[in-house]
Order: structure tokens, then sequence, then C-alpha cells
């Protein structure tokens, strides 16, 4: 786990000038990094619609003051409204509206108006009321925020959260009469345009290039004119819009930046270097070799390997020397799945060494495989050549892994052959010599070496019913070493006719 960390730590320290670079306009070719902002289409357009409401004095009661929906009217608003993408979350928008104010007031008294009759009222013949109306033309230039593009979770890619805030002028030109046939003029605000600050709130949802939205959107105003009535203590006159929009983004890339959540380019990078980290860092076959490198994932646990995972072949046979019965098969021999050379005619003597292939069972061979004894051609002095005196035999040895007197299941062949040159020689005398690599220490080679002895020796008699005063065993340890370098080649039982 901490070497994990340690190259994830190495390769975000890598990343991240690179994605410095990328973002000042390098060409970087790395595949790791913010995305840049020329890949992106970032300007649009479109339509707005809704309804407006003032928050004005001119409503019903003496304890109105910036009232919310009491008798003030909604009326129809229009806008257009341009778009230009900063970054993924942050933009800047300026927009048009076009709306009315209006409202009335049955029981607002003025008393520097005359009363107005009411005939058609039979409870009252006089009652004030007024009715007050006025256009409303505004334009602002906001910055929207995009809260979808700042989370670190999963979210909908085609819906977020949007607010403004921003500074605009609005023109409003307000008329108080009263509500009679005559219309009487009561107030007049003049043609004004004051400053005011819009806030919103709302939210989009996407279509391809087109978005389609919904704001609540509240306008502070720093005047008590709009209604053409000012009262002393009371608040400016505010006004909010419900507003629902459509806007297209234009340009080629089909990618609109308001629609990408920049995090997502860097949790992408991220997993993809998690998952080379972990491919770097792993080793499913536990053979030391770095699955990113490992042509075979699949080695078996303990085999030694070459530096690219493969098992080693030290004899080039196609067995593995963790299953090949005899590593050190000459090249081009034929073997078997254990990697043990093919003995035709079964003296002993591998082919690819057997100068006389057709040996006749049961015959002493010497190294080469040329027969030296037949069947009961042996002398005093041992096993001998035509006149069977003076011969020397040759029998096969029989190999141990290291620190080993077990004999292993591929070289039990070698010992039935040891068997049968016996069991055809009724008279033959066999000594069975063990001897050992140099490592370890000398003594206790020597007791090795003898146990290797006296385990082929006890094979011979249980599983061949070899005559044990046939067979006597002696231990050289490690004194006289056949290879200089091939250990394994030393850690043998010799088979010398007696």
């Amino acid at each position: 786990m901490k070497i994990k960390s340690l190259l994830c730590l190495i390769m975000l320290s890598v990343s991240v000038p690179v994605w410095g670079q990328n973002e000042s306009g390098n060409t970087s070719k790395s595949n790791y990094g913010l995305p840049k902002v020329k890949d992106y289409d970032r300007w649009s357009a479109g339509l707005t619609f809704g309804v407006s409401h003032l928050l004005g004095d001119l409503l019903k009661g003496s304890q109105n003051n910036n009232r919310f929906m009491d008798q003030g009217f909604l009326n129809p608003a229009f806008g257009l409204q341009v778009h230009h993408q900063v970054s993924h979350s942050i933009g800047l928008r300026l927009r048009g509206m076009f709306s009315k104010f209006s409202g009335n007031d049955e029981e607002y008294l003025d008393k520097n108006y005359q009363s107005v009759q009411f005939p058609n009222d039979p409870d009252t013949n006089y009652r004030w009321a007024v009715k007050y109306e006025s256009p409303m033309y505004e334009g602002s230039l906001e910055m929207t925020y995009n809260f979808g593009n700042i989370s670190f979770l999963n979210r909908n890619k085609n819906f977020h959260m949007v607010a403004t805030l921003g500074v605009g002028m609005f023109h409003f030109d307000s008329e108080v009469k009263s509500d009679s046939s005559n219309s009487i003029l009561l107030r007049k605000s003049g043609s004004i345009t004051e400053l005011m600050i819009p806030v919103s709130l709302g939210f989009k949802y996407k279509i391809n290039k087109i978005d389609i939205g919904m704001a609540f959107e509240y306008r502070k105003t720093f005047t008590d004119k709009v209604d053409a009535t000012i009262k002393t203590f009371s608040e400016f006159d505010n006004y909010v819009m419900l507003t629902a929009g459509v806007n297209y983004t234009f340009g080629k890339k089909n990618k609109p930046m308001e629609w990408v959540n920049p995090m997502e380019v860097v949790y992408n990078d991220l997993a993809d270097m998690k998952e080379k980290i972990d491919i770097l860092s792993g080793d499913k076959d536990k053979d030391g070799v770095s699955d990113l490198f490992d042509k075979d994932n699949s080695t078996a646990e303990g085999s030694k390997v070459y530096g690219d995972g493969t098992t080693v072949d030290t004899d080039g046979d196609g067995v593995p020397d963790g299953k090949d019965a005899d590593p050190f098969t000459p090249k081009g021999a034929k073997v078997d799945a254990n990697g043990q050379e093919s003995d035709t005619d079964g003296d002993g003597v591998a082919d690819s060494r057997d100068l006389e292939p057709g040996t006749t069972q049961g015959s002493l061979v010497n190294f080469q495989g040329v027969t030296i004894a037949k069947p009961g051609d042996f002398g005093k002095d041992g096993v001998g050549g035509a006149n069977g005196k003076n011969g020397v035999g040759f029998l096969p040895s029989v190999f141990f892994d290291l620190g080993s007197a077990t004999i292993k299941p591929n070289f039990h062949d070698r010992v039935l052959v040891i068997a049968k040159v016996l069991q055809a020689n009724p008279d033959l005398k066999v000594r069975i010599v063990g001897n050992c690599d140099i490592r370890g220490n000398e003594n206790e080679n020597l007791k090795l070496g003898q146990r290797r002895a006296d385990n082929v020796r006890d094979h011979l008699i249980k599983q061949y019913g070899i005559d044990a005063a046939r067979l006597t065993t002696d231990s050289k340890g490690e004194k006289e070493p056949m290879a200089t370098s091939l250990n394994p080649m030393n850690r043998r039982v010799d088979f010398i006719v007696e």
C-alpha cells in the first residue's frame, strides 16, 4: 500500500506542472491535465418570459410597506439575453427586460384631492379609490454561478442550479389615478431611471445545445418613487419576477462549457493513473515481476523466472526448470512432458547420446550406450568385454534436490534400469556411491551422501526384490565433484560394478 501511495504522489507531482502548461497554452502532448478553454463553446443567447410584481407602498391598508401580493397585480414580462461563459462555473449575462407595474387601492385616502363619487355603490356615496400603472424597462449585467460544476459527487449532467448577482438600471414613468370613469390623474412620478441590484436563484435543464430553466428574481432598488407614493419611514419600492427562459449555445465544438464539470476530467485522469499504478505495482503470480512487464501472469508460485516473467528453461526443451526432470537436456533432444529425454531401448542412456539405439534388453552399456557386457558376460574382476574380463561398466546416475535424500519420481526409471541389469545378471554385484555438492558442512555432506545411497539400495530391495547381499553402499560426500559450477550434477548417486 505504501508503494502505491508513493507512486501516486510521484505521478501527481509530474502531472500538476503539465496541467498548468496546458492552461497557459503550451502544446504539451500529455494525456493528463485540465481541459483547455478553446475546446468548448462559450457564447449563448436566449429569450426570457414571465411575470413581474411591484413591492410598493400603494397597497391596501394604512400599514402597508413594500408588502407582497396584496392588491398589486402580476404583469407579463419579456426579455432578451446574451451569455458568455468565463469558466466552467462562472459566466457573464447581459440582459434587457420589459414589463409594467400596476395595482389598485380601494381605501387609499389623499386629503389633497376631492373625493370621487361612486353612484353604483348603494351603501356609500363617496369612496376613495386609486389605480396605479407604470411601464418598466431594465437592463443588467450579471455574474452567473453554476453550482453543478463544483460538485465532487456524481450528479445529473443535464441539470444544475444557477445563482446570479449583478448591477443594472431600470426605468419607470408612474401614474396614480382615481378609479372612476374620468380617471382623474392624482400623481405622476415623471420619467425616471434608477439603479438596481438584480439577484436570482433558479435551475436549468440541458437538451443538446438548448437549455431551459426557471428562476425567482429579486430587484433591490434605491428609490421610493416607483409607485409615485412616498410614505414616511417606508422602504424602497423593490420588485420581483418569476421567469422562464430558453437559451441556445453557439459553436461547432458541441461542448457547451457551462455543462462540463472539470473535476470529472481530473477524476478520470486519477482513475487512469491509479489503474496504471495498480498494474505497475501488482504481481498476481507473485514471481517478482510487475504485471505491467510480466508476459506470463500464471507462473507457478516459487518458479524461477526471467526479467519478463517467463519461467526459466535452462536447456530450452520447452519444459520450465521447475517441472523439468532433467534441466540439462542436450539442445534439440526430444523430451516428454516432464522434460525427460527419450530412451527407446531402455539401457539408461538417452537417445541423443546413445550410439547403439537397439541395445539388447538387460545388457550393460557404457556412457555412450554401447554394449560392454551381455547378460551373464562378466568375469571375476568385473563386467568384461568380449572375453568377459577387466571391463568397466556404466550405469546411469540418479540425481537429487538440494539437501534431499529422497528419490524424485522422475528418476524411478533410472533405478528400474539398474534393477533390470541386476536381474539379467544374477551374479553381478554393485556398489552404490552417494555424492553431494560443495555447499554445506563437509561432515554433514558425507552423511547426506550416505543417506542417498542407502535410500537407492532400499528402493532396489523393496520394489524389485534385489538380493541385499549384492548391494553395498558408500559416500564420497563432496570429495569427488564431477562438475565445477553445475551443482545439480554433483548431487547424485553413482553405480559401480564390483
